[in-house]
C-alpha cells in the first residue's frame, strides 16, 4: 500500500510539473519581453553617431556553406562601417576558392589564412584569435559559418545590448531542421538546453547560473580586450560559456537572449553530424562529471520517458490479461498525453513542425545516450572526432 501511494503522489506531483510546463509554453514564459529579440518589436535605436561592427567567421570545410554565410553578413543593414572577417582555417575542400571570389566582389570583406594552433589551444579559439587581429570594429559579432544573419538581426542584438549596458551578449537563434533525425533530436536538445538555462537566471548578474551560444557572440572590443579575447580561453570547448562564465566572474554586463529574428543556424544535417557534433559538447558542459551526466540523466528519464515506460509495462500486462491498477494507468495515460501536448504546442509555437510529436520519446531516449556517449568517449581517452580533428580528448 506504501508503495502504492508513492506512485499515486509521484506521478501526480509530475502530472502538476507537466501542467505548469503547458501552461508556460502557451504563454510563452521562456521568452520574457526584455530578453527577447523577435519581429514583434521594431529594433532599439542604436547611439548616433553609430559603432562600427565587424563581423567574424570561422570556416574549416565550409565550401557547402560559407557563401550563404557571408552573402548574410554582407547584407546585413548597418548604419556604421561594416567589416566581415573570415578566417580560412587550413580548409581543404574549395572553401578558400569561394571566399577568393567573394572578396574580389565587397572590399568590406576581409580573408585570412589559419595555421595550426600551439600547444595548448584549440583550432577554433585559435583560428578566431587570428582572425579578430584584422577586426577593426567598435563591436565585434562572431558566428558561426552556419549561421545566417537576418538583415536588421546585427542591430537588434547590439541596440538592445547598448541599450540594457550590456557589454558582452549572445543568442539562441532559429533553429533551422530539415531531415527526419533533425526534427527528432534538435528541437528536443534546444529545449533541453534552454529549459536548463531559464533567461531570467542567466542574466542575473548575481547568480552563478551561466549559458552562451557560440554561434553568436557579441563583444565590445573594450570587453572582449579586458577578458583577455579568444587567448584566455584558448584551450576550451565551449568557449562560448567560458566566455560567459569569465563575464559573470569580471562583472562584465552580459546578456542572453532568445533571438529568433537576429539569425538562423542549421547546426548538423543528418544523424551522423548530430551524433558527433553533440559528442564533443555535451560532457564539458556538464564540467567532466559522471556525478552530474548520471544525474541530469537519470533526472531527464524520471520525468520524461517512465511515464511511457510505465504505461508501456502495463499495457504489456492488460493484454496477457494480467489485472492492473487503474488510477496508476490514468495517472500515467494522463502524463503521457500532457507530455505529447507541451512538445508539440512548444513546436507549434515556436514555428516547427508539430506532427512529429509522437517521436517524443525516441528523441528523448536518443539525448540521454548523447550525453553518456560524449562521457564516455572522453572520459576513455578515444576523444570526439569533429571535422577531421579531435576537439576533446582527456582520459579519465
Amino acid at each position: 500500500m506504501l508503495i502504492w501511494w508513492l506512485s499515486v503522489v509521484g506521478l501526480g506531483l509530475l502530472l502538476l510539473g507537466w501542467l505548469g510546463a503547458l501552461r508556460n509554453v502557451l504563454r510563452r514564459a521562456d521568452q520574457p519581453p526584455e530578453f527577447t529579440l523577435d519581429g514583434r518589436h521594431p529594433p532599439d535605436p542604436l547611439p548616433d553617431p553609430p559603432p562600427s561592427l565587424s563581423i567574424v567567421i570561422p570556416a574549416r570545410n565550409e565550401a557547402h556553406n560559407i557563401e550563404a554565410a557571408v552573402r548574410s553578413a554582407l547584407a546585413v543593414v548597418w548604419p556604421g562601417r561594416l567589416q566581415v572577417v573570415v578566417v580560412d582555417d587550413r580548409s581543404t575542400d574549395g572553401t578558400g576558392e569561394i571566399l577568393a571570389r567573394l572578396a574580389a566582389e565587397d572590399p568590406r570583406l576581409v580573408v585570412i589564412g589559419g595555421a595550426d594552433p600551439p600547444k595548448g589551444w584549440l583550432g577554433k579559439p585559435h583560428a578566431l584569435h587570428l582572425a579578430q587581429q584584422r577586426a577593426d570594429g567598435d563591436w565585434l559579432l562572431f558566428v558561426d559559418a552556419d549561421v545566417r544573419l537576418a538583415p536588421d538581426g546585427p542591430a537588434r542584438l547590439v541596440g538592445r545590448a547598448i541599450l540594457q549596458g550590456a557589454q558582452m551578449a549572445s543568442g539562441l537563434g532559429r533553429l533551422t531542421v530539415e531531415t527526419f533525425w533533425e526534427r527528432v533530436v534538435q528541437t528536443r536538445m534546444g529545449a533541453v538546453i534552454a529549459g536548463g538555462n531559464p533567461l531570467a537566471k542567466v542574466n542575473d548578474p548575481d547568480r552563478e547560473d551561466v549559458m552562451a551560444n557560440g554561434q553568436c557572440l557579441l563583444f565590445s572590443r573594450a570587453a572582449y580586450d579586458a577578458m583577455g579575447g579568444h587567448e584566455g580561453i584558448r584551450g576550451s570547448v565551449l568557449d562560448d560559456v567560458d566566455f560567459a562564465r569569465k563575464a559573470k566572474a569580471q562583472r562584465v554586463p552580459y546578456r542572453l537572449y532568445f533571438a529568433p529574428d537576429v539569425f538562423a543556424c542549421r547546426m548538423y544535417s543528418g544523424l551522423t553530424e548530430i551524433w558527433h557534433g553533440w559528442t564533443k559538447n555535451l560532457f564539458p558542459a556538464l564540467k567532466y562529471s559522471l556525478a552530474t551526466t548520471a544525474f541530469v540523466t537519470f533526472f531527464m528519464f524520471a520525468t520524461s520517458l517512465l511515464p511511457f515506460v510505465l504505461l508501456l509495462k502495463n499495457a504489456a500486462l492488460a493484454a496477457m490479461g494480467h489485472p492492473v491498477d487503474p488510477t496508476l494507468v490514468a495517472l500515467e495515460g494522463a502524463l503521457c498525453v500532457v507530455i505529447l501536448a507541451v512538445d508539440g504546442i512548444g513546436h507549434r509555437v515556436n514555428g516547427y513542425r508539430a506532427d512529429l510529436f509522437w517521436t517524443f520519446p525516441l528523441g528523448m531516449s536518443l539525448i540521454i545516450l548523447l550525453f553518456w556517449n560524449s562521457a564516455w568517449r572522453i572520459r576513455t581517452g578515444r576523444g570526439a572526432v569533429w571535422k577531421g580533428r579531435v576537439v576533446e580528448g582527456r582520459g579519465a
